[in-house]
């Protein structure tokens, strides 16, 4: 039996819980329902998760990116070898210990917001779904993990589960990401059906610019299918937070095609009323 945490340790956690109730996440509000130790894991590996990513995304530190990025591994390195100080690395190194989480999986998943910060091009499908993978499934391996399951196929499941997620807010965040100059599709994809950039740029819909969206949410579909072909029966209850988000965006991924891809213009959200409704309906166990 592994001793509790020292007051330094519950302290750090505390602050990493305190970093998902300011995210405003609707899939914070989940980490309630779980063990005391699974959440604070969960706090923790959110907390890294959301600070490290808001280095890609912060306008501030455009120019410090990349050496921020770099203090972040150099964090991660401490929290796995006991010599974080900063109450985020504390908390993973804890929780790391604890629930045997891969060192491996967090460095991909900063591998994937370095692809951000470095603006890399995504050349082929595979470009898109390594960045998917690196983004996305590396946090449902880490949520698999502490939640228990040791089944192969689980690790599966949150491997393709993970990219259709990713796959849905790259669809629906098209025209926000042209605004800022990224294009998440693949240029093997504009090319082979007549897209010019510079007409995703514009966010200018034609009917070709369509039908590579329709693409991409086929490809999104595949791995919610092949997911949910993956789910062990026996691991349901333990994988009901995975299952949870895959149906709120599966649900966004069926708005934006009933709509015909409105993805030039603002990002499609659900309300949050609808997520809470679709969450706790895997909650409960209910079909979907």
């Amino acid at each position: 039996m592994q001793q509790s945490p020292g007051p330094e340790t519950l302290a750090a956690y505390a602050h990493c819980a305190d970093v998902v109730r300011a995210s405003g996440s609707s899939f914070s509000a989940a980490f309630w329902m779980f063990p005391r130790e699974q959440r604070r894991a969960l706090h923790a590996i959110y907390a890294f998760c959301r600070l490290a990513d808001d280095i890609a995304d912060a306008p501030e530190v455009a120019g410090d990116r990349g050496r921020l990025l770099a203090r972040w591994r150099g964090e991660l390195r401490d929290a796995y070898r006991g010599k974080a100080t900063p109450p985020v690395g504390v908390a993973l190194g804890d929780a790391a210990r604890r629930f045997e989480l891969s060192e491996q999986v967090f460095a991909e998943l900063l591998r994937g917001i370095e692809s951000d910060l470095t603006g890399a091009s995504v050349e082929t499908w595979d470009d898109l779904r390594r960045y998917c993978y690196r983004v996305a499934s590396t946090v449902g391996l880490l949520v698999v993990r502490v939640r228990g399951s040791r089944h192969p196929q689980a690790t599966e499941y949150a491997e393709s589960l993970g990219i259709a997620v990713q796959l849905t807010n790259v669809l629906r965040d098209v025209g926000e990401d042209a605004a800022g100059g990224r294009i998440y599709l693949p240029r093997e994809d504009l090319e082979r059906l007549g897209v010019p950039v510079e007409d995703l740029l514009a966010r200018r819909m034609t009917d070709e610019i369509r039908l590579l969206l329709a693409l991409t949410a086929e490809r999104a579909r595949l791995h919610y299918e092949r997911a949910q072909s993956l789910l062990p029966c026996e691991e349901r209850p333990i994988l009901r937070p995975a299952e949870a988000m895959g149906r709120i965006y599966r649900t966004l991924l069926d708005e934006l095609h009933e709509r015909g891809f409105p993805c030039l213009g603002p990002a499609l959200r659900l309300s949050r009323p609808r997520r809470l409704a679709i969450a706790a309906g895997a909650w409960l166990g209910l079909p979907s």
